[in-house]
């Protein structure tokens, strides 16, 4: 499908609601194409590269991001242009671009807009940026990381909420990395209504529910646990985490955002490439994991020992 277009559109408008986003996926998609499988990975795409918000502060709604030149944070003098754009805006930056000697690659992945990539060093792009009448950031990466909530800063003010009556609840199981039947105790909860949507908690000490969103609710039970969700290796600086806990949004745009691209699955997990140490190490941390040089050295310490 065009999602070109559908960016176009997001850009025109600026926000809405999920039920319009899908309605507009929907008119654009391939007429037997699951709607509700290809909203979600696109919406996905949207979210991880920054183009666009989704879900604001627990609501349906969804707002486009203002147009950026990022430069990446795992490729030197290299940078990408995301948020809101037009074919109008596209044409401006080729053309800056062309004007200052610098070229603009591009590529696009299946259910995802075009991937533009700007080469030059970091006066060049921003002079793009400037003529092109948009924003440059110098590690996009970086700046998005400074507005991370941290996950243990999250569940210290998570509310306590009384379990809904007459909901069906299931309990993360991170044996089987699987939801599973009844109120288990310390893991991460979920209610569903008869008819609505699903609301989810962490059950901590007597029984409390404390009401955070999805993704967040495992990586703060995981905390809880003591559980190890990410891994990071420095040599190759790739960053992974098991698919069944996939990253809270602004952590996975992090990653996603120091090489441009989205994570790819290798083993049931996902990889997320070219991530400096720095980002790795603030991406577990304010997930309530251990930093990573923790983990390398616990790692060549049991290699020593045997």
């Amino acid at each position: 499908m065009d999602c070109d277009l559908l960016l176009s559109w997001m850009t025109h408008v600026e926000e809405g609601t999920w039920a319009t986003f899908r309605n507009s996926v929907q008119a654009l998609a391939e007429t037997d194409a699951n709607v509700s499988r290809v909203s979600r990975v696109i919406r996905i795409t949207l979210s991880d590269l920054g183009f666009a918000n989704f879900f604001i502060d627990g609501t349906q709604r969804w707002k486009i991001l203002p147009p950026v030149i990022g430069g990446l944070a795992g490729k030197k003098s290299v940078a990408g242009v995301f948020g809101g754009r037009t074919p109008i805006l596209v044409e401006s930056l080729k053309t800056a671009a062309e004007k200052l000697g610098c070229e603009i690659l591009s590529e696009t992945p299946h259910n995802s807009p075009v991937l533009f990539r700007v080469e030059g060093d970091i006066s060049e792009l921003a002079a793009i940026a400037n003529e092109a009448g948009i924003l440059f950031e110098t590690n996009l990466a970086g700046v998005v990381a400074q507005i991370l909530n941290p996950i243990p800063e999250g569940l210290e003010y998570a509310p306590v909420k009384p379990a809904p009556l007459n909901w069906k609840v299931q309990s993360f199981d991170f044996d089987t990395g699987t939801w599973v039947e009844g109120l288990r105790s310390h893991t991460a909860c979920e209610y569903t209504p008869r008819y609505g949507l699903p609301r989810y908690f962490v059950h901590v000490k007597r029984g409390k529910l404390l009401e955070i969103s999805k993704r967040e609710s495992l990586y703060a039970a995981a905390m809880l646990k003591g559980i190890e969700l990410i891994d990071y290796e420095p040599p190759n600086r790739r960053l992974s985490v098991p698919l069944f806990a996939p990253l809270p949004d602004l952590y996975s745009r992090v990653a996603c955002l120091c090489s441009g691209n989205l994570a790819t699955i290798v083993n049931d997990r996902l990889i997320y490439d070219d991530v400096p140490l720095e980002l790795a190490a603030l991406i577990m941390v304010a997930a309530g994991q251990r930093h990573p040089n923790v983990k390398a050295t616990i790692w060549r310490t049991k290699q020593l020992n045997g």
